[in-house]
């Protein structure tokens, strides 16, 4: 089977609006957040190209230099889109789908990797084994139902009855279990110009990553924990 190199999508925001407000800067491991990831993904076979939209001039001379790297220049808002508030794009939704055909319009290639770089302990093998998943279950034939990857998270919950109240009581049954979208995507241009620029698709094939690589350093305690995770890997690695 035909196993076509893979383009990898980042966007680093030199100051983030969130509650860490230089999350992408965030030092992990001896390294900024941003460049631990690229580090990742420079490292795997299947991606041939990373590229990066930034604000940033500092990401820019840190991660120049290489012809497998190149740079889109962070859009206005205003850009993007005339139906939302556009800012909040920018702020809240570094890889929205408005963000990924921002990129598409600047990139060549059909087949992509949307990642974030605030998921230090996300391990290469986890990335390569989700790139083996799209190649054998989108690109393949025997399995054409599926038109894009996403990453999921697993949240299990147990719901409480008050039907009593104010005494409450555990319910056995039923159980939830809920999957969150996070940490990446990976998809072709033509499913996402099919889907209406979107790249979840209207069927994707699902890829749960394990909880620990899910950690999102968008805290203060999100980072804490990563790191407390991180300096102590022979526990959850």
């Amino acid at each position: 089977m035909n196993k076509p190199a893979i383009t990898a999508l980042i966007t680093v925001r030199e100051f983030p609006h969130t509650e860490l407000p230089d999350a992408h800067f965030k030092e992990f491991d001896g390294r900024h957040l941003y460049r631990l990831m690229i580090e990742k993904l420079l490292s795997i076979k299947a991606i041939n190209h990373i590229v990066i939209t930034t604000d940033s001039a500092i990401v820019r001379q840190t991660c120049g230099g290489t012809n497998r790297i190149s740079f889109i220049n962070l859009p206005h808002p205003d850009t993007l889109s005339d139906q939302y508030s556009n800012e909040r794009i920018l702020e809240e939704m570094p890889c929205s789908d408005l963000i990924t055909a921002n990129s598409l319009k600047k990139t060549p290639g059909e087949h992509f990797m949307q990642t974030q770089c605030i998921n230090p302990l996300l391990s290469i093998k986890t990335i390569e084994d989700a790139i083996e998943r799209y190649y054998t279950y989108v690109l393949n034939d025997e399995y054409n139902q599926f038109d894009s990857l996403v990453s999921l998270s697993r949240i299990e919950k147990r719901l409480y009855s008050n039907r009593h109240y104010p005494i409450t009581t555990l319910r056995d049954e039923p159980h939830f279990v809920i999957f969150e979208d996070t940490v990446f995507n990976i998809f072709n241009r033509s499913a996402f110009v099919r889907n209406k620029q979107k790249k979840y698709g209207t069927n994707p094939m699902f890829f749960e990553v394990p909880e620990i690589e899910s950690l999102t350093v968008e805290t203060i305690a999100g980072y804490k924990l990563a790191k407390l995770a991180f300096d102590n890997k022979s526990l959850f690695f």
